[in-house]
């Protein structure tokens, strides 16, 4: 993705030579990952771009000693980062669903199906794919949030529901489109159009629900909210990024 990264990466990974291979590589999978998520945070383009941002961090060789003697609070930042930021697309979904009138115990199962598998799991995950196109991130976040949707099929009062994992997928989407940011009439049309295909496949494709006016407002506000929720916890996810070790040099 960038060779001034990819440089920086390997004098790092120089100062962790005393470091068993398995370490190594998660210490310097968990560096690329910040680092990206910075990047990407401040709206760092190109390869000059990469490289200011680079020297403002520490020199790679004290990096590296930090790092081998901080093991372990980077996977502690990260998954606490994840947690948090899925707490909210799940309290948020949730509590939208409870001033909708449905149960309080789906509303709760709804909200940690939503928040902490579907919601933390990406975050977590998220650092794997980070290197692939836009375009693939986006098909790899689809399929990784589909997959982890599962437990959303069963926060029903009548059996597991496949079209329960079709939020999950729009999860996914959301959250990797937009990581970066997006011309407003794109985040206003997304909403509508995932509406409309819901409508598409429940009342059409499958037949499972008989199309009334009324459940459109409904329908477009939860997913509204959606969009809204992730839109905030990728916000939370850009502030809580960095940690003490990777700050600019007059900062640590």
């Amino acid at each position: 993705m960038s060779r001034a990264l990819d440089g920086y990466l390997s004098q790092v990974a120089a100062g962790l030579r005393g470091v068993s291979r398995r370490r190594r590589l998660m210490l310097l999978r968990e560096l690329e990952a910040h680092l990206l998520d910075e990047a990407e945070a401040r709206g760092i383009q190109g390869e000059s771009a990469m490289s200011a941002l680079l020297a403002e961090k520490e020199r790679p060789g004290r990096l590296a000693e930090e790092l081998a003697a901080g093991e372990g609070q980077d996977a502690n930042h990260r998954g606490g980062t994840a947690l948090a930021a899925g707490m909210i697309i799940g309290a948020a979904t949730g509590s939208h669903m409870w001033f909708e009138g449905w149960r309080w115990y789906i509303c709760v199962a709804f909200a940690a199906a939503q928040g902490l598998a579907v919601g933390a799991g990406y975050f977590w995950a998220r650092r794997y794919w980070l290197r692939l196109d836009p375009w693939a991130r986006t098909a790899v976040a689809v399929l990784l949030t589909s997959l982890l949707s599962i437990p959303l099929g069963f926060t029903t009062s009548h059996g597991f529901k496949p079209t329960r994992l079709l939020y999950g997928a729009y999860t996914g989407f959301l959250l990797e489109r937009h990581s970066q940011e997006r011309p407003l009439w794109q985040t206003l049309l997304e909403p509508v159009l995932f509406t409309a295909f819901m409508f598409a496949v429940e009342t059409g494709f499958l037949g499972r629900i008989r199309f009334q006016w009324w459940q459109v407002p409904l329908e477009l506000s939860f997913n509204a909210t959606l969009l809204i929720s992730v839109m905030l916890a990728l916000k939370l996810r850009r502030v809580l990024a960095e940690r003490w070790v990777l700050m600019p040099q007059e900062q640590g």
